[in-house]
């Protein structure tokens, strides 16, 4: 199936110049392999955040539908 992955905050610089990737990822998949099948491992970013998927937020390891935009967040920080 197909989805839509993208990176905001300062995870945007992983994909390079790309706003936005589309990825072919197997029925099921949770937003961890989405990520993994883009070539992101969130447990080695030090600053990630979060994902959402069509705009809600949710867990790492919930599945994914056909069509589903899967964001991913970087931690905000300020003062």
């Amino acid at each position: 199936m197909e989805i839509t992955i993208t990176l905001r905050g300062t995870l945007k610089k992983l994909f390079g110049e790309d706003k936005e990737r589309k990825v072919e990822v197997p029925e099921g998949c949770t937003c961890d392999e989405a990520l993994q099948v883009a070539g992101i491992n969130y447990r080695e970013i030090p600053n990630f955040g979060f994902v959402a998927v069509n705009g809600m937020r949710v867990m790492i390891d919930d599945k994914l539908s056909p069509g589903d935009e899967l964001k991913a967040w970087s931690r905000v920080s300020g003062g």
